[in-house]
């Protein structure tokens, strides 16, 4: 005869490998009992892997809820600006453009043309970023000389921000790579744009290339404000925006390391920040030499 007596243990889960070698979530209970007069332990155990899957399901729609709340308000806050920036001086020209003089109207429009860029700097990582989810983006890859590419790189970037000083050095007899020229120049300018942003006006961006077995190595330094070793493995996560907290000052999504991260994977790539706080960092990725695909 079996009494029940009082639960000595809550219910506990584990996971374990069934027959086939498929992992399996079990939730055991275990309960004193008298048994024949006697005491004895009655154990139950119980197969909750579809639960737990359902949970890890729930989890994950909670997240992505989340994220698509903190992408819409994000968005919703960084398209505002620019936006604001390009109504106000259009107005202004268009109310005022009689009491202007014609290097005020220049610098209005210039003005206007850059909020444009950035505008369209956004809209395009928000796309870039939903191919990539999507599985949809597709690489127009080509035979291409990496130096060549590199030096061509940093002589517009050393136009588009000539208050840092773009330095590049790059290992003679790089091998000629089959890439998509637009991608990864995209995410060389990511980058670069990423290190004058964490660095001050005058400082040193330096870019460097070199082979390594079987990949080409391009890494990017500054000697900016650096990144604390508890972000360093969040800096490629979506919307994860450290300068904010550094610097308080450089707007963003937070989406170009992302999206580097996924470009460079795309084409069978690695990438990995380096960093010391008050010191700098360092971002490098990888294009392996067979690229084909």
């Amino acid at each position: 005869m079996l009494k029940d007596g009082p639960s000595t243990q809550q219910p506990f889960e584990y996971r374990i490998v069934d027959k086939s070698g498929k992992v399996r979530w079990v939730m055991q209970t275990v309960a004193p009992i008298t048994y024949q007069g006697r005491r004895a332990i009655l154990a139950s155990f119980m197969d909750v892997t579809e639960y737990k899957n359902m949970e890890r399901k729930l989890f994950e729609y909670r997240e992505l809820d989340k994220v698509k709340s903190d992408l819409l308000s994000t968005v919703s806050h960084e398209l505002r600006t620019p936006l604001a920036t390009i109504k106000g001086y259009t107005t202004l020209l268009l109310n005022y453009n009689d009491r202007l003089e014609s290097g005020e109207k220049l610098d209005d429009l210039q003005t206007i043309d850059k909020a444009t860029d950035r505008l369209t700097d956004l809209v395009d990582h928000l796309l870039d970023i939903s191919r990539l989810d999507a599985g949809l983006l597709k690489l127009q890859k080509a035979m291409t000389d990496v130096s060549g590419l590199l030096r061509e790189t940093v002589a517009e970037a050393r136009v588009r921000t000539p208050t840092h000083r773009i330095v590049l050095k790059s290992e003679k007899g790089l091998p000629v790579l089959n890439i998509d020229v637009r991608r990864i120049r995209q995410v060389l300018d990511n980058i670069i744009d990423n290190a004058r942003k964490y660095s001050d006006e005058g400082s040193e961006v330096l870019i460097r290339a070199r082979r390594a077995s079987q990949e080409v190595v391009i890494s990017v330094t500054d000697h900016g404000v650096g990144i604390p070793a508890s972000e360093l493995d969040k800096v490629f996560d979506r919307m994860h925006r450290v300068e904010n907290r550094l610097t308080g000052k450089v707007a963003g999504l937070g989406l170009g390391l992302s999206l580097c991260k996924g470009l460079v994977k795309a084409h069978g790539g690695r990438i990995w920040m380096e960093s010391e706080e008050g010191k700098g960092s360092t971002c490098s990725f990888t294009l392996p030499l067979e690229t084909n695909g």
